[in-house]
């Protein structure tokens, strides 16, 4: 029994937990009870009680997918005396590391990352008991093996080189050392002692042109093949909720349905009914009702393919959508005509969803969607108001994603299908073979990794594609394009530093791609006649020089730095007459057309370079102060200034955050008073 008087370790609402406000010090840093209630459920009933062999966090976590219980019980084949004892070092162990490695956003460990510690000091346990084989050695202590190099490497060994495990025993290391001798009894070995640094991440690796623009080729045709029966599918779905529907007339006859008239369709008859004909092919064949579900998780991963595609989104933030995910947000103001016609509306169709990677709790956030979502959208709402009257729900009340498993087996559980792994692949999608031309593009976006020495990028294998290569393109284009700033991209991804944001996007500026259809023959990419980067680029130079007319005459502000200081020049001449507007504005357009001037917005005013400048792309803003193509305006110096203190305050001293953004106010500080403060006193 479960004392009713026990202090109990509580969770606080954002996927960590918390000691009860009544818990007092003495009893935090002494040895937990027996009876200590680590987790409860919804009903107040515990899920994990310190003395159990198994402890279930489940209640407390923020993702869709469940997290394995751990349990002790299976750690070893048998029970001992020193499988026991082995047992209790754990067990203090992990309790350590859920309340006091300071980890985490909010400085404690989630239930996911702690099942993630748990499974690294499982596999160090059974090491220690493995050496009971070695008469010289004997069985090892959880102690021994972290307080004693030649222990701690000889299990490091035994890794056999995996890399992703060395990384983890790695942060568990760091993390037993944060918790201190003095909790845990004894001092625990850094990385230092073992000569063993933190291994290197490889970050997924961004999608090769080619093979980026074949997969969004590819994904807009399933997405039309399926779209194709958007308005059937729910009724078709919800046919299948009669046992006999789709079953085979044969089979019907042997179940005893009774004379033909009461038979039902077959599945190739009931697609046949239903205008499905062309949405049940190839990716999504389906000529047995058993294979309707497998049919519907394909037609989900494609859904969640185009969601990632388009936005970036991350996967466990796709799967926790609900069916009521689309909004429309009107903004800005209506194009009104002489007459008081409305003729334009500006709209942003809006994905509604929940992210809690950085939040800590499920938190209500939203992505901006082109088209092809809410195309995509749509068609799985169609196909979860079919599962919905299969579970006996209004749809409201669905993930959009539901389980369509229930079409087999009528005991299923409300919740997400998996529409990741081996058996939902599409075919369509695995075509994409890599070619050589793709691994030496693959080569530069990151040129510290050998993709060459990696057998599954090997030439003429299909691309190994993952859920999150498709944010990270994403990340790499959009800023290879140069119209997409760092902002938008932190915006877009929901990083909680812009720095994340330059870390998706790593490696953009070795590459440069163009945007268009891949012409097989000529080995090149083309942009059709109706693109409208034709019309942005006939109706630039003209768009370049009326901004700038604009700068010079209907601008107060003087202009600094070095185009800015050539402006302010020409400005003079307008004004003494010496040259006419007409006169600056050709001059303008001709230097623009000519490849010799360009014009963007910045955050200190403006910009006139030719060209990508990876300054601006990687979010360097003081860099325009010494620019010899940059346009300084005094009023957005001001407001730099006052931005960058804002956000200083918000790092804690000696921070790298808070060093950078130091020396940037430094920075501007020392232009506003060497050149702004001096140009004005002379006037």
């Amino acid at each position: 029994m479960i004392s009713e008087e026990i202090k109990c370790l509580e969770y606080i609402g954002n996927g960590s937990f918390s000691f009860d406000s009544n818990y007092s010090s003495a009893e935090i840093d002494c040895e937990p009870r027996g009876d200590l209630v680590l987790c409860r459920d919804q009903h107040g009933n515990p899920t994990a009680v310190y003395d159990w062999d198994v402890w279930d966090f489940n209640p407390y976590r923020l993702g869709v997918k469940k997290i394995n219980k751990i349990s002790f019980c299976k750690v070893f084949e048998s029970d001992g005396p020193e499988q026991r004892s082995l047992i209790s070092e754990i067990k203090y162990s992990l309790y350590c590391l859920i309340y006091y490695s300071g980890s985490g956003r909010l400085g404690k460990l989630g239930p996911a990352t702690a099942v993630r510690y748990w499974r690294t000091l499982v596999s160090i346990l059974r090491f220690c008991y493995l050496q009971k084989q070695k008469p010289a050695v004997g069985v090892l202590s959880l102690r021994q093996i972290l307080t004693t190099p030649i222990y701690m490497a000889a299990f490091i060994a035994s890794l056999n080189g995996h890399q992703s495990a060395q990384a983890r025993v790695s942060q568990l290391l760091l993390n037993l050392i944060h918790i201190g001798e003095k909790r845990l009894g004894y001092r625990v070995l850094s990385a230092a002692d073992l000569r063993v640094s933190n291994v290197a991440y490889k970050q997924h690796p961004v999608i090769p042109t080619r093979i980026y623009l074949e997969l969004i080729n590819t994904l807009s045709d399933l997405l039309n093949q399926v779209y194709q029966g958007v308005g059937v599918l729910e009724a078709f779905i919800a046919e299948f909720r009669d046992e006999f529907y789709g079953i085979h007339y044969v089979r019907q006859k042997s179940l005893g349905v009774g004379g033909k008239a009461c038979y039902r369709p077959s599945m190739v008859d009931a697609i046949e009914i239903h205008g499905l004909r062309n949405v049940f092919v190839g990716d999504f064949a389906c000529a047995h009702k058993k294979l309707l579900s497998g049919a519907l998780l394909r037609i989900q991963s494609m859904v969640k393919h185009v969601l990632q595609l388009y936005t970036g989104m991350r996967e466990d933030e796709v799967m926790r959508m609900s069916y009521d995910c689309l909004i429309n947000e009107v903004f800005g103001v209506d194009l009104i005509d002489d007459r008081g016609f409305t003729q334009d509306e500006a709209r942003s169709v809006n994905i509604l969803s929940t992210t809690s990677k950085f939040s800590g709790y499920r938190k209500s956030v939203s992505w901006l969607a082109p088209n092809e979502v809410i195309r995509a959208i749509e068609v799985a709402q169609s196909i979860c108001r079919g599962l919905a009257k299969h579970y006996g729900l209004e749809k409201e009340n669905c993930p959009l994603f539901l389980n369509p498993a229930i079409l087999s087996y009528r005991k299923t559980e409300v919740g997400v299908g998996r529409v990741s792994g081996n058996k939902v692949k599409l075919e369509s999608i695995q075509m994409h073979v890599i070619q050589s031309s793709d691994l030496q593009e693959l080569s530069q976006t990151d040129t510290r990794r050998d993709f060459y020495n990696e057998s599954k990028f090997s030439v003429g294998r299909p691309w190994p594609l993952t859920s999150h290569q498709f944010r990270r393109s994403l990340a790499f284009y959009a800023s290879n394009s140069g119209f997409v700033s760092l902002p938008t991209l932190k915006s877009q991804y929901k990083h909680m530093t812009i720095e994340m944001s330059r870390y998706y996007s790593n490696g953009f500026e070795n590459l440069k791609t163009i945007f268009g259809y891949y012409d097989s023959s000529k080995k090149e990419y083309l942009l059709p006649d109706s693109h409208v980067a034709l019309e942005f680029q006939m109706g630039m130079p003209m768009a370049i020089a009326n901004q700038l007319v604009s700068d010079v005459l209907f601008k107060e502000n003087p202009l600094f730095g070095g185009t800015g200081s050539y402006l302010e020049k020409q400005k003079l001449r307008i004004e003494s007459g010496e040259i006419s507007i007409e006169y600056f504005r050709a001059e303008t357009a001709a230097r623009v057309k000519n490849g010799e001037m360009s014009y963007r917005s910045t955050l200190l005013g403006g910009c006139t370079k030719f060209g990508r400048c990876d300054s601006f792309l990687l979010g360097d803003y003081t860099e325009c102060l010494s620019c010899e193509g940059a346009i300084i305006k005094k009023d957005k110096i001001s407001e730099a200034i006052y931005e960058a203190e804002s956000e200083l305050r918000k790092y804690f001293a000696g921070t790298a955050e808070h060093q950078i953004t130091e020396g940037e106010i430094k920075r501007l500080k020392s232009f506003q008073k060497r050149l702004i403060c001096r140009g004005l006193s002379d006037e």
